[in-house]
């Protein structure tokens, strides 16, 4: 089969061409923070045909000008074409054509070619009228993207006419899927270098250009790998890696390497629908995928490296696509995460309940941007440990499935590489306004933030010793005044609750449950989370730890943080303590008179 120019979304060349879907503008979810305005020069390479044309459409609105660059050369269609619309046509036109002239006649092959060039010079002019339509300045150029004497000239006379370049999509791409020990070397190197040298010609031709936008089109191909697709993976993984290098030189420019799973539409076609469906794996819809390519762009301050793929529900064995299924992945190491180094019990870091509530919640408001984000049945189920964090990375994925009679809801696995399930919540609708908090009686004990930390039920390290002061303790809970991530100086983010703040909470009961009952434990669950601020803490938060149970291994409290203006920002709903076993009762139980529901039992 022919090698293509269409765009790289997908994982295999299509077997028969077909008229692609165009004219119709995908709805966009609102972007406050998109990098994008009428005054926006953007280059785009690959973008006038397939899914990155569609996933354009969804950025037109904001008016930019945009250069679209791209092999396909434009030229005046023959009349008699144009009651052709599809390939089976316009070979059968072409062919009869062919013998009125009289001349030799072309093989099968050349005119399915020539059908295909047709096609795809009407999906250019399509994709050009309805960027135009939608309110964009578009301009198309025929070029190959790594050839960089055409792409200088190109671009200079877009700086004279328009002004200089604001932004670069990279979307160009070629397939050549073979295996191995059957694939060529220049097959590897037309695929390979489109990437790769593509992406290098682009950032040398824009070296001075004030850059507000970097968005490079990879695929999930570059992290799981795809049987006869050894030089598309590495070249959509060499993207990922100069997309986290050009992040890090250009702090003030956001830079994207989206990770995409297979469309519906672009390189599938019928066929490879089919191939998906047989390994289980679910196509983004045209719609969904432009708004999650216009949601991610105007998301500010997210990861550098996103995968971007439909996710699914098993009906009666058959995986669907759509409303009812969402994924997310994190990747854990040294540069992203060294602040986990200290939450080490027994000297291993562990990741933290806090940090596993904070991808939850991430993942809820990914789901519903605009809604409070509550989850319940937060289970510790096996935990997890990061060896050698300093010396290599950890990726863990959040997968979400719509919950049987509960509309909306979405039951969320957190699992590890080895696909082991860790940790699992439920993400629910809001439902109930925050609860009424006053402190706890008869608290006498105290401890300064120093103190705090010399009980060796807390083995947090300074990245984590967010407690500021120990107002006081009794049977009944606790207050505390604690910190969150930015006064601690955690990286990354965007943070959608304030995990420094949570883990300091938690801290709060370790040390309730230590007074109480002497014994050293950890939270192993949380019936609810209910996020009424999302984001960072602004200042110094009030934590106030509510007892709800005493027992011999396993005691329960429920929490708050309160903002500096009394406001409830995040309340902890059934916290489960397990007992340690590795630490041995400190004393005996607190006298502290309390009511029978808090007796130790016998």
């Amino acid at each position: 089969e022919p090698e293509t120019d269409r765009e790289p979304e997908t994982d295999r060349e299509p077997e028969t061409g077909s008229e692609p879907e165009t004219g119709s503008e995908p709805e966009r979810a609102p972007a406050p923070d998109l990098p994008i305005t009428p005054d926006s020069v953007l280059v785009v390479s690959g973008g006038a045909r397939g899914v990155t044309a569609t996933a354009l459409r969804a950025l037109a609105a904001d008016r930019p000008r945009m250069l679209l660059t791209g092999r396909t050369a434009l030229a005046d269609e023959p009349e008699f074409l144009a009651s052709a619309h599809d390939e089976p046509s316009l070979t059968r036109a072409l062919a009869e054509r062919e013998r009125s002239d009289g001349g030799a006649a072309p093989t099968p092959s050349q005119l399915a070619a020539r059908a295909r060039t047709i096609l795809a010079r009407r999906e250019v002019r399509a994709t050009l009228a309805d960027l135009e339509r939608a309110g964009a300045t578009v301009r198309y150029a025929t070029l190959d993207i790594t050839d960089r004497a055409a792409l200088h000239r190109e671009l200079g006379r877009v700086r004279r006419e328009w002004g200089p370049v604001t932004g670069l999509i990279h979307a160009a791409g070629v397939l050549a899927d073979k295996l191995i020990a059957d694939k060529t070397d220049d097959q590897f190197d037309r695929v390979y270098s489109t990437k790769v040298a593509g992406l290098s010609a682009l950032l040398d031709a824009t070296a001075s250009d004030p850059l507000e936008l970097l968005c490079v089109f990879s695929s999930v191909a570059a992290r799981y790998g795809n049987p006869g697709q050894c030089d598309y993976a590495m070249g959509n993984e060499v993207l990922n890696q100069v997309a986290c290098a050009e992040q890090r030189r250009r702090p003030s420019c956001r830079v994207r390497a989206i990770g995409w799973g297979p469309w519906e539409a672009g390189m599938v076609t019928a066929s490879h629908a089919a191939y998906f469906k047989d390994l289980g794996v679910p196509l983004i819809p045209l719609g969904e995928g432009a708004r999650a390519f216009a949601t991610e762009l105007g998301t500010a301050g997210g990861a550098t490296q996103v995968l971007l793929a439909a996710a699914g529900t098993r009906d009666g064995g058959i995986l669907t696509t759509g409303p009812s299924g969402l994924f997310a992945e994190a990747t854990v190491d040294a540069h992203t995460h060294a602040f986990l180094a200290d939450h080490a019990p027994a000297d291993v870091p562990v990741l933290p309940l806090a940090m596993a509530m904070e991808w939850f919640a991430a993942a809820g408001r990914s789901r519903y941007p605009d809604r409070s984000t509550f989850l319940t049945d937060i289970r510790v189920l096996n935990r997890i440990e990061l060896p050698d964090l300093a010396t290599r990375g950890h990726r863990f994925t959040v997968e979400g499935t719509g919950a049987e009679h509960d509309p909306g809801a979405f039951d969320l696995r957190l699992t590890s590489s080895t696909g082991a399930v860790h940790y699992r919540a439920r993400l629910t609708a809001p439902s109930t306004p925050p609860q009424l908090w006053t402190p706890p009686e008869a608290m006498g004990v105290t401890f300064t933030q120093e103190s705090s930390y010399e009980d060796p039920v807390l083995f947090h390290g300074p990245d984590f010793q967010v407690l500021r002061e120990v107002k006081g303790l009794s049977r009944h809970g606790a207050e505390a005044r604690v910190v969150g991530v930015r006064a601690i100086g955690w990286p990354g983010g965007p943070w959608w609750t304030d995990p420094a703040a949570i883990d300091g909470a938690l801290q709060a009961a370790v040390l309730w449950a230590r007074h109480a009952t002497g014994d050293a434990t950890l939270p192993m669950g949380v019936d609810a989370l209910r996020v009424h601020r999302a984001g960072p803490a602004p200042g110094t938060l009030r934590c106030l730890v509510r007892a709800t149970a005493l027992a011999a291994d396993q005691s329960r409290c429920d929490i708050a943080l309160l903002d500096e203006d009394g406001e409830v920002r995040t309340e902890l709903l059934g916290v489960g303590l397990i007992r340690r076993p590795d630490l041995a009762p400190a004393h005996a139980p607190s006298s502290d008179a309390g009511p029978a529901s808090l007796a130790r039992p016998a």
